[in-house]
């Protein structure tokens, strides 16, 4: 089979045409799978999955990955979470609500970060609602000198809970205890690839070596400036039944926001790499 894709944005994210990602076949996936790696997003519209189809392919793509945040996990199948701005009696539904969320890479305050996030959309605004997607490898491959002496060898603390965010729900403390604080390189490698990107989730860092939080957060906006530039993003506006995926070494994202009186519901999975390449490095 041959595939048929499209290069969107400026070329690191590819949309797939005519692949039905419940019935794919090995040698398609495979090849799915290598170019997702190389372009970092992974596009693909008309899908129509069961939970359990979706649980299937993730768990395809690598070990499945279940999220600390259990209020939010689907009751049958924990491997999905649902993010939406939907109540159910009063209740949120999912996560994230609907307003704007800030840049940020997936489950960096882990031990083991989450290797690949997909994101299938049942129902999506009229209004709002895109996610965009900064390619982190691009933005370290174009720094300038003096920006990249500024990161090479240094370490970062990713936390469940930035001091300077204001949450939109509480983190319980069990779910604290299960993701300590981690320090990880802000300069990553990508374990198959040996590609080099930032590692920049400033929705998450608290600090940078031995800087203080001020000073890091200066640092961390500065490269925030630098990855966000309109050269290293991607703006995706989704469609029902659109399924997206992105490689957390390389990608950071973020989402705007979009009218409350609007829907959003969509359901996320997450796949890890092999344990004894999960440690970013």
């Amino acid at each position: 089979m041959t595939l048929k894709t499209t290069l969107l944005g400026n070329g690191f994210a590819v949309e797939f045409a005519g692949i039905d990602l419940a019935h794919i076949d090995d040698q398609t996936f495979a090849e799915v799978r290598d170019l997702w790696m190389r372009h970092k997003v992974a596009v693909f519209r008309d899908q129509v999955l069961s939970d359990d189809e979706l649980v299937s392919f993730t768990e395809r793509m690598g070990p499945l990955f279940v999220h600390v945040r259990d209020q939010f996990r689907a009751l049958d199948r924990p491997e999905i979470m649902y993010i939406s701005n939907i109540e159910d009696d009063g209740r949120p539904l999912g996560a994230l609500g609907n307003g704007d969320l800030h840049w940020h890479s997936d489950q960096t305050y882990t031990k083991r970060p989450v290797f690949g996030t997909i994101l299938y959309a049942i129902e999506v605004p009229s209004d709002g609602g895109e996610t965009w997607f900064g390619d982190l490898a691009a933005a370290y491959a174009a720094m300038p000198a003096d920006l990249r002496k500024s990161v090479e060898g240094r370490k970062a603390c990713y936390s469940i809970e930035k001091k300077s965010i204001e949450r939109r729900y509480e983190t319980p403390q069990y779910q604290k205890d299960q993701a300590p604080d981690q320090w990880h390189p802000l300069v990553r490698t990508h374990p198959y690839l040996d590609r080099k990107a930032l590692y920049l989730s400033p929705s998450h860092m608290n600090g940078i070596d031995e800087l203080s939080f001020e000073d890091s957060e200066a640092e961390v906006a500065r490269l925030q400036d630098w990855s966000a530039r309109p050269e290293f993003v991607y703006k995706h506006s989704w469609r029902p039944n659109d399924l997206v995926f992105w490689d957390n070494t390389s990608i950071m994202h973020r989402r705007d926001g979009f009218p409350s009186e609007q829907r959003r519901f969509m359901k996320r999975t997450g796949f890890h790499l092999p344990e004894e390449l999960g440690v970013p490095f």
